[in-house]
């Protein structure tokens, strides 16, 4: 599995079907993406999830997602499936 975050033009470029796991950044320029796909231009990569997961603690003005400082939870990225299109 690959850990890395993306611009907003290279998510656009994957293939939705690889991916496992996306969160958009507040801002929305950046997405965090867990894939299978390999991904050749990115802004930050994660050995994994753990890693990921600190990242976004410490960097949690970029990317707090429901809203009570916590970051991206370890379990969302390995149980929650990608639905394109939403």
């Amino acid at each position: 599995m690959n850990y890395c975050i993306v611009t907003s033009e290279v998510f656009d470029t994957l293939n939705k079907e690889n991916i496992q796991y996306s969160n958009k950044s507040l801002d929305e320029s950046k997405y965090i993406v867990v894939t299978t796909e390999t991904i050749d231009t990115f802004l930050t990569t994660f050995s994994d999830a753990p890693s990921l997961l600190t990242y976004t603690l410490d960097n949690i003005s970029e990317w707090e997602v429901l809203g009570d400082a916590s970051g991206v939870e370890e379990w969302s990225t390995e149980e929650m499936e990608y639905l394109s299109g939403l």
